[in-house]
């Protein structure tokens, strides 16, 4: 049984006779003959009573022709949703996204986003570095906005932007008249980091060592699971941390937030668009990311 047979039998039972629905179909009429022939044979069932005036529908012809409409009619809405989709219309795309990506970059381009592509309804799921590669690994999501990578030949990376990673003090913390300090004076004061797993985590400990200091030297006075935590303890005069510059923008020209040059040391860190390797993207996270590099191409 195929869609074109259940075509013919509508055109048939609209049409009245072989004849005319062979003519509507643009088919001869023994052509259309063998397709419904076909089709009786397959379901086992006479469908059709041929008769001097024309077709006259058995009772199973007419339980076939109430899901045969309705077969074919999910099978127009289909095509209506492929075109949507090929058009960005009506389309849901699941985005994960990490800490900075998730509160400083994706919101600013939510209005181009709709602007250019009104079509397109975005989630977006959030957690550290890790946990949205493991979502993505997991299929949860189509696309994940990270500041991390690995080694893992699952995954596609795509840069799009970098940030720095600025020691950061309130305006009343002793450092903040500071010209510059030095790596050893890390050792000697409690600071603020993010939990494991986080890519600003990472990229602090990565570039300590290579400066040749190490981490666990550092006095941590609290680990917290976010960038927006780790702003506000500072904010409120509570030690210091390594703050994406990104995120510390407006606070650093009020003045509340101040930043301490560590001489010869930075922290410069990549944010990806990561996707499955050999899988096809659909075109909404294609028109995501396209965007995504067009808005950051500064920060890049």
């Amino acid at each position: 049984m195929n869609l074109r047979q259940l075509e013919l039998f509508v055109a048939v039972v609209e049409a009245g006779s072989f004849s005319r629905g062979a003519e509507a179909a643009s088919l001869t009429q023994s052509t259309v003959s063998q397709h419904i022939a076909a089709l009786e044979s397959e379901v086992e069932l006479q469908l059709l009573d041929r008769t001097g005036q024309g077709v006259v529908m058995t009772d199973a012809g007419k339980l076939f022709l109430q899901h045969a409409h309705k077969v074919l009619a999910d099978c127009v809405t289909l095509q209506q949703a492929m075109s949507g989709f090929r058009g960005l219309q009506q389309v849901n795309l699941t985005v994960g996204a990490s800490n900075i990506p998730a509160n400083y970059l994706i919101p600013i381009i939510l209005p181009y986003l709709a602007a250019e592509h009104p079509g397109i309804a975005l989630t977006m799921q959030t957690g550290d570095s890790r946990e949205m590669l493991n979502s993505l690994l997991a299929d949860t999501v189509e696309l994940a906005v990270v500041g991390s990578r690995n080694d893992d030949r699952r995954l596609e990376y795509l840069p799009f932007a970098s940030d720095l990673l600025v020691l950061a003090v309130s305006s009343q913390h002793p450092w903040s008249r500071c010209s510059t300090i030095i790596l050893d004076d890390l050792a000697e004061n409690p600071l603020i980091v993010r939990e494991k797993g986080s890519g600003s985590g990472q990229a602090l400990q990565k570039a300590l060592r290579h400066a040749g200091f190490d981490p666990n030297r550092l006095q941590i006075a609290a680990r917290l699971g976010s960038n927006e935590a780790v702003r506000q303890a500072v904010l409120s005069g509570f030690n210091m941390a390594f703050l994406s510059e990104i995120s510390i923008q407006q606070e650093l020209k009020r003045g509340e937030l101040v930043k301490v040059p560590v001489a010869g040391f930075a922290v410069k860190r990549q944010f990806w668009l990561v996707t499955r390797s050999r899988r096809t993207t659909s075109l909404a996270a294609q028109a995501f990311s396209e965007l995504m590099q067009k808005s950051f191409t500064a920060y890049s």
